[in-house]
């Protein structure tokens, strides 16, 4: 039996998916592969292969040039267009666990960003920035969200992994790394320290605020230092501050800022960094306008409203 033309082993629109994979890959300005070259990757002839590209085209995915001999250029790209036409589905994204605003801040600029792409975003949290850089660097999640510190400590275990730096205090805004001690010091003997060794960031400012003291570490959890000292486990502990039903202070305990001196010597674990895999060249277009900029704009407008809220909270009480 004869064997069927490769121009009917797929139809347009599987090709045209093929294609805008393949397209996801080029930059602007870039010449895109020959005709011939993308007959042999999506097993199709000569014909259905011009017909999906100006299928593309003609949604407005891609705009090509052609320049004889010095081949077809890529003109301009809508890279969630090509998303979409390359029937990719939902942005997955791994964050830290929710509640610090500066966290919502990102998520809220990388949803914004998705959606004028028409890209949905789906939404997940994981504590600890190894595991969180797992799932990506196993193509179980399309990025992450973890400090610029965490990302060094582990990038040689996670080879092909690319970062997008988001800016100075974005991962901890400024002022809101404190330590959560008891008021009146603590009780005989040597300062119990709370630390969870599960985060190489709470791991590196604990040991960083306490060096010069004669603790004892004890395992503890990051979100949960106020209550671990509130319930006399640990004398104090270093907490990300963030809005709560009732704040630390109105537990009793005291408050306290990260010293400058422990600020200076990590201030890579204040930097968010948005990762995902090198070779994905799809999601690194995605994400290319969350800005710094842009993660400023949102994290200072909800910062505000955190401060007003509280504001709001103390005047209710006073009343």
């Amino acid at each position: 039996m004869p064997t069927a033309p490769a121009s009917s082993v797929r139809n347009t629109s599987d090709v045209q998916s093929t294609l805008a994979r393949v397209l996801l890959t080029r930059e602007v300005g870039q010449r895109i592969p020959t005709v011939q070259y993308l007959q042999q990757t999506v097993r199709a002839g000569t014909g259905t292969v011009m017909k999906a590209l100006r299928a593309l085209e003609a949604n407005g995915a891609i705009s090509l040039s052609s320049h004889g001999h010095q081949g077809t250029m890529l003109v301009s790209r809508d890279a969630g267009k090509l998303w979409n036409e390359a029937h990719l589905g939902n942005f997955a994204l791994l964050m830290p666990p929710p509640g610090p605003v500066e966290q919502q801040g990102i998520l809220d600029t990388v949803q914004s960003s998705l959606a004028s792409q028409g890209v949905p975003v789906v939404v997940s949290a994981l504590a600890g920035a190894r595991r969180r850089l797992e799932e990506v660097y196993f193509e179980r999640t399309d990025a992450v969200v973890v400090s610029a510190a965490a990302f060094a400590r582990h990038q040689e275990d996670f080879p092909g992994l690319a970062a997008v730096v988001l800016g100075d205090s974005t991962f901890y805004s400024a002022g809101s790394l404190v330590v959560v001690e008891r008021h009146g010091g603590h009780s005989a003997g040597r300062l119990r320290v709370g630390i969870d060794r599960a985060s190489h960031d709470h791991q590196l400012l604990t040991e960083t605020e306490f060096a010069d003291l004669d603790v004892e570490f004890v395992d503890a959890r990051f979100v949960t230092g106020p209550a671990a000292v509130l319930r006399g486990r640990v004398d104090a502990a270093i907490w990300h501050s963030m809005p709560t039903v009732i704040s630390p202070q109105l537990a009793g305990l005291r408050v306290r800022s990260v010293s400058d001196a422990t600020l200076d010597a990590t201030r890579d674990v204040s930097r968010a960094v948005l990762v995902t895999r090198s070779l994905d060249a799809g999601a690194s277009a995605l994400i290319r306008d969350v800005t710094p900029a842009s993660i400023a704009k949102a994290q200072s407008r909800l910062l505000r409203l955190a401060v007003d809220n509280e504001e709001d909270d103390a005047s209710s009480r006073l009343s």
